[in-house]
């Protein structure tokens, strides 16, 4: 029996109705919130009787204790003393809070609302195809009676079957009913279409559909039925017949700009007459057509005045009024929402049309006209945009964003037939200080391009936030770009528009801020690629940008700066090396090493990571060509490495922080010995290894007179090694020369001394290796002895392990017996 049953009253445990607050038996109320604390108590008596059967069950042979009665009275009677009454606890319950409500379970699945939308979709989709189907199949076979009374029947049958569920609270139905409707009515305008009832054309057929569909959408989305709401599906439609009737009428009339604001009016209208009758669908679906034919007309007008700007083919044939009709059509959203932010947007858009319209005619006309019409429209439009109260100021962000594109293609155009000029003269170092810039003549006015640039950077600036001093600053370097551009474009010595590029750099590099240090670094580095057809030039130009760069790095005010100008100086200080050199009548082949011992010295005298990392980029960068060029590539190679080790052996010699670079410099100038001597056609392997051994040798015996505690084996066996496996390996090849013989002398003298002095390394090395050697010079005399000499030797062997073994067993017992005799 369970004490807590929820179908049973806890006081008379009868039987409880199925959510009933009160037993019908006894009136207890159960579902009071003491009621539920009691059965949660009552529960837990429940899981405290099934632990004690439990319990009871493992301890089955242990008596039962006494009755809690018989144990009272076995204490001298009750607990309680005979007559008194029992307490009242209804007093001294806690209050109990209400139970929480039972969170409902999570849905998961298809709601039951989606099933009759499901099938009803679905029933309105087959109801539509079936009728296609019939139509495809059926027409040719009924006449012309038989063809009017089944279209015109089951278009009203779905009509009235649409209203009536609609108007009896059956939406879902009446909706997909509804569907069906104004299909088969737009099947009854293409039916009477096929049957030459319209004309025969299919854009009338089309036009009459998309009307015919219109209309009654329309008018199935005023109606009211009832205390029902209106109907959805219509109002969706309707946009799409619009946009049908739209696509009819265009090709019928010739004159699509025409039909598609006609169409664009209409969208609004209907928007209005949504918005009036509160059909939101309504506005939203003919707002979407409406915005579709808007666009398209645009799109069309503007491509036409684009390609027929004069003022005859944009005012007589159109193109003009019609974007002027575009742009009343922009204002339209906000005049018909009121919204204030969306009418503004609207005027900006306006003005951009306007400004368009009145200015295509130039088009026509030269680039300079084209470049000093924008730029005079552009400036108004900005000095609008900065003098505007800010409630207002939005009107002239799209005109001047318009003009400020043009503007901005218009100057590169202008830059990029400046760089073409340039390039097609650039023969690097071919041509002396006094070069003049040739090619072919500006497409633009170069002189109005520093304004076209500056407008554009105003524009932004008014637009974008930031401190009026960096715009400032922006705007300088900017002017110089221009005016070097702009110097570029004519006949002038290259000397000149690279002189103004070089002043900006320093210009820039002496408003010490970070973002004006790296521009400034960049302009110098430009100023370099643009002096190139002259060395003299170029070589002033890298001189003048490395001493901009080392003054950064050293003097930089903030820590972006003095990067920018480490990272800098080492590929400038490159280029007026290689210019020098080449002034000096240097080829390429000579450019290599005198670039490695100028950013190694720098790398040097600036021991950061900055400066280092592009030193040797650099100084591989010039190798590359250098060796191309050289006829000596070995001997090149060779120096380069020997200068290359030597630089990295100064600065760890110099700089504390740099010692672990000497291990490199060592690599590179044991690599140089090497090169030079596989140029030289040597061989041998003494020549390469025993310098680096000995070197090895001498380092190793030093750190062990430095430290006690460093082992032979630490310091002297990597030498030891390389200076006698290399010989080893081609003793084995050769037993019998002049090598063998000195490397075993040699494994000698260090078998001797290791062991007099006591050098694990050296002993063991001499002995292993000279080992090997007698050994090879064993091999080829050994097939001459006889084979008892080889029976001999193996039978020695075996007894000397046998005596071994022996001796070690009997050691073993004897510490057994041994063993065996403590106590």
């Amino acid at each position: 029996m369970r004490y807590a049953d929820p179908t049973l009253c806890p006081d008379c445990r009868s039987a409880l109705p199925t959510g009933a607050p009160v037993c019908p038996a006894c009136d207890l109320l159960v579902r009071h919130p003491v009621a539920v604390d009691l059965f949660r108590t009552l529960r837990r008596a429940d899981e405290l009787v099934g632990a004690l059967r439990r319990a009871s069950d493992a301890f089955h042979d242990v008596p039962a204790p006494a009755p809690v009665a018989a144990r009272a009275s076995s204490l001298g009677g009750p607990l309680v003393p005979p007559g008194t009454p029992p307490p009242d606890t209804r007093a001294a319950l806690p209050p109990y809070p209400a139970p929480a409500p039972t969170p409902a379970p999570a849905r998961t699945g298809v709601t039951s609302s989606s099933v009759p939308k499901i099938l009803l979709g679905l029933g309105a989709f087959c109801l539509l195809v079936a009728a296609v189907v019939f139509l495809a199949v059926s027409w040719s076979a009924l006449g012309v009676g038989g063809r009017t009374a089944v279209l015109g029947g089951l278009t009203l049958a779905a009509g009235s079957g649409a209203l009536l569920l609609h108007r009896s609270g059956l939406r879902i139905a009446g909706e997909s009913l509804v569907v069906v409707t104004l299909g088969l009515l737009a099947l009854d305008v293409v039916g009477a279409g096929a049957a030459g009832w319209l004309g025969g054309s299919g854009d009338t057929t089309t036009l009459a559909t998309g009307l015919t569909v219109l209309v009654a959408s329309v008018l199935l989305a005023l109606a009211r039925l009832g205390d029902q709401p209106r109907l959805v599906a219509p109002q969706v439609i309707a946009g799409i017949a619009l946009v049908v009737a739209w696509s009819g009428l265009a090709p019928l009339t010739g004159h699509p700009l025409v039909v598609a604001h006609v169409v664009t009016a209409a969208a609004i209208g209907l928007v209005l007459l949504g918005r009036t009758t509160g059909l939101v669908p309504l506005q939203w679906s003919t707002a979407a057509a409406g915005a579709l034919a808007a666009v398209g007309v645009a799109v069309a007008a503007t491509t036409d005045a684009l390609v027929s700007p004069g003022l005859h083919q944009l005012w007589a044939e159109g193109s003009g009024w019609s974007l002027l009709v575009t742009a009343a059509v922009l204002l339209a959203p906000g005049a018909v929402l009121r919204h204030r932010a969306l009418a503004l947007a609207g005027a900006s858009g306006a003005a951009m049309v306007v400004t368009l319209v009145l200015t295509l005619p130039c088009v026509d006309s030269d680039t300079t006209t084209v470049n000093l019409v924008a730029l005079l429209v552009s400036a108004v439009w900005v000095g609008a945009l900065a003098l505007l109260p800010r409630t207002v100021r939005v009107v002239a962000v799209a005109p001047s964003v318009l003009g400020g594109t043009v503007l901005a293609a218009l100057a590169l155009v202008t830059l990029t037939v400046a760089a073409g000029r340039w390039g097609s003269d650039t023969h690097a170092f071919a041509h002396p200080l006094s070069t003049r810039i040739g090619g072919p003549d500006p497409v633009t006015e170069p002189l109005l391009l520093v304004p076209s640039l500056l407008l554009p950077l105003a524009l932004v600036s008014l637009l974008a936030t930031g401190p009026r001093r960096a715009w400032l600053q922006a705007a300088g370097v900017t002017t110089a770009l221009g005016l070097a551009a702009t110097l570029a474009s004519y006949d002038v010595p290259l000397a000149l528009p690279v002189t103004v590029v070089v002043l900006a750099a320093i210009g820039a590099a002496a408003a010490r801020t970070s973002a004006l240090a790296v521009v400034a670094l960049v302009l110098a580095a430009a100023a370099t690629v643009a002096a190139l057809p002259s060395a003299a030039l170029t070589g002033l130009v890298a001189a003048a940008g490395t001493v901009l760069a080392l003054g950064l790095a050293l003097i930089g005010r903030t820590a972006l700066a003095r990067a920018a100008g480490r990272l800098a100086a080492a590929p400038l200080l490159a280029a007026t090396v290689i210019a020098v050199v080449h002034l000096a009548g240097g080829g390429a082949a000579w450019f290599a090493v005198p670039v490695l011992v100028a950013v190694g010295v720098l790398a040097i005298a600036l021991p950061e990571v900055e400066v280092e990392v592009p030193a040797v980029l650099t100084a591989l960068l010039v190798l590359s060509p250098s060796y191309a060029a050289t006829t000596d590539p070995a001997g090149l190679a060779a120096l380069w490495l020997t200068v290359a080790g030597c630089l990295a052996s100064a600065t760890a010699l110099v700089h504390a922080s740099r010692r672990p670079v000497a291990w490199a410099g060592s690599a590179l100038l044991l690599l140089a010995s090497w090169v030079r001597l596989a140029d030289l056609g040597v061989h041998a392997p003494e020549a390469y290894t025993l310098p680096l051994a000995a070197s090895l040798l001498a380092v190793g015996g030093w750190r062990m007179q430095r430290s006690p505690r460093v082992g032979t084996a630490e310091a002297l066996l990597p030498g030891l090694l390389l200076g006698t496996v290399p010989s080893l390996l081609w003793v084995l090849g050769d037993p019998v020369s002049l090598r063998a013989l000195v490397l075993g002398a040699a494994c000698l003298v260090l078998t001797v001394a290791g062991a007099a002095a006591r050098w694990s390394a050296p002993l063991l090395v001499g002995a292993s290796v000279g080992a090997i050697v007698v050994l090879r010079e064993l091999g080829p005399y050994a097939g001459d002895f006889p084979k008892w000499v080889w029976i001999g030797l193996a039978g020695l062997l075996l007894t000397a392990v046998g005596i071994t073994w022996e001796r070690r067993l009997v050691e073993v017992r004897r510490a057994v017996g041994l063993l065996g005799r403590l106590r």
